[in-house]
């Protein structure tokens, strides 16, 4: 799959210009997937997070935002739309999907009829690949790598949404996903991509945003097999990496003696070790957020990003004291599953089952975003573990009902998904020279239930 990267793009550019275009879109009537230069006039605009023009202009071209303002001149020969009684906003960043990704747990290649034999595969000493048998005088062939330890896959390459997928991210408002592999141990790097597509193809924007670290196991019964494993060899792959680092740093410097190995698994995670690239732990109980934290700290890792942190609230002080975003999922776990439940029912020589779950049980999952806000942690809005991507603006709505202020909400899903993604140049907020990529929702607030939505731009594509 073809990818396409962002570059730097002047933050201002000409107001004066013509298309081919010359009418007045009808805001009631469904258009898929146009291209053209657009003026969106009469409008309420929300640039960002508390700033707001109550009646204002943007103007399009060639997909990006060419003006935005209360006061905006028109050039002929652009698609006029009357938005009068709507609202405006960058368009929904769902900050962590693996829809659309192949699974880390998917089969490997299939064998030759003559059977298999080991192969040394890759991540930590082997012991999981499959290889071929050899003929006699034949060339080895290359290792199989095992997909829950290939730490350099790209999620921006391996995209595959089906149309239906796409469909449902739009009709949350969602017009770009960061994406993160599901299980594995190192199943490879965070991309993003836009919900919209051209020629039939997803539109990648950015790879290596980050590298994907899961407390998973390898398959076959190969090390790790176990939670405690998992940890052990995440540990080591980090240390061997950094060693890696070191020695190519002595090498090109010129250290007699100093030679890397250049073993493509710890090659494949130096930007990590080193933090030049974030690391994405997945984690979403309290032992494994705490469990991130200490790894963190110990080896040095600056600003890991926690996908899922549903426990978040419970250890607020291990997030902070190591500087991470939580990319917290809106799929909350049920109350009864949340760490300590058990105890309840059969704690300090108790018997029987938990308390029934009470409204203030769900409340408070579905306030941990709030809390981890309040407390000053950086929270981005995700679906990861999800099905769907069209709940999304559902699940914002009951997050706020939960405690969390709308700006924050809104922040939580443009803002600070952009910046931990790496994509803050292009999406995130409504400025001149990023990406055409809006929601536009009839009334003045996106988050109501009655307000429903009535457009999705996604660079400069009307759907």
């Amino acid at each position: 799959m073809a990818r396409r990267l962002l570059f730097a793009v002047p933050l201002a550019l000409p107001v004066a210009f013509a298309t081919a275009f010359a009418q007045t879109a009808d805001p009631g009537k469904a258009v898929t997937a146009v291209r053209a230069d657009y003026a969106l006039t009469n409008v309420r605009i929300v640039t960002a997070p508390g700033k707001v023009i109550e009646r204002g202009t943007v103007l399009t071209r060639d997909g990006r935002i060419a003006a935005v303002g209360a006061t905006v001149q028109i050039p002929a020969g652009v698609t006029q739309m009357d938005l009068s009684g709507h609202t405006v906003y960058a368009g929904l960043i769902d900050a962590a999907t693996s829809i659309g990704l192949p699974s880390p747990s998917r089969p490997l290649p299939a064998m030759t009829a003559a059977g298999a034999a080991p192969a040394a595969g890759r991540g930590g000493g082997g012991g999981g690949g499959r290889g071929v048998p050899l003929g006699r005088g034949s060339a080895p062939p290359p290792p199989v790598v095992l997909p829950e330890v290939e730490a350099d896959a790209e999620a921006a390459d391996m995209f595959a949404p089906t149309d239906d997928q796409l469909k449902a991210f739009r009709a949350g408002g969602v017009t770009t996903v960061g994406l993160v592999f599901d299980g594995g141990l190192f199943p490879g790097r965070v991309g993003s991509a836009l919900t919209g597509t051209r020629g039939g193809s997803p539109l990648a924007l950015r790879a290596a945003s980050g590298q994907v670290v899961a407390f998973g196991t390898k398959r076959g019964g190969a090390y790790p097999g176990t939670g405690i494993g998992a940890v052990a060899f995440i540990r080591q792959a980090f240390l061997d990496a950094q060693y890696e680092a070191r020695l190519d740093k002595a090498f090109k410097a010129g250290t007699p003696g100093a030679r890397p190995s250049n073993d493509p698994f710890s090659r494949a995670l130096v930007p990590a070790a080193t933090s030049e690239m974030s690391s994405w732990f997945v984690a979403s109980t309290e032992r494994q957020i705490v469990r991130v934290a200490e790894i963190a700290k110990e080896l040095g890792l600056k600003t890991p990003v926690v996908v899922g942190s549903q426990e978040g609230w419970r250890v607020i002080a291990n997030l902070k004291s190591t500087g991470a975003t939580a990319v917290v999922s809106l799929q909350w776990p049920s109350p009864d599953s949340i760490t300590g439940r058990a105890f309840l029912a059969v704690g300090s020589g108790k018997s029987g089952t938990a308390p029934a779950t009470t409204a203030a049980d769900t409340a408070e999952v579905r306030a941990n975003a709030a809390a981890l806000t309040k407390a000053g942690v950086p929270v981005a809005f995700a679906s990861y573990g999800g099905e769907s991507g069209n709940t999304f603006r559902d699940r914002i709505r009951l997050t706020i009902a939960a405690g969390m202020s709308p700006d924050d909400a809104l922040r939580a899903a443009t803002v600070t998904p952009a910046a931990v993604l790496g994509i803050s140049a292009a999406v995130g907020t409504i400025e001149v020279g990023k990406l055409a990529n809006f929601v536009i929702v009839t009334g003045n607030d996106l988050f109501a239930a009655t307000n429903p939505i009535k457009h999705v731009f996604i660079e400069g594509r009307i759907y």
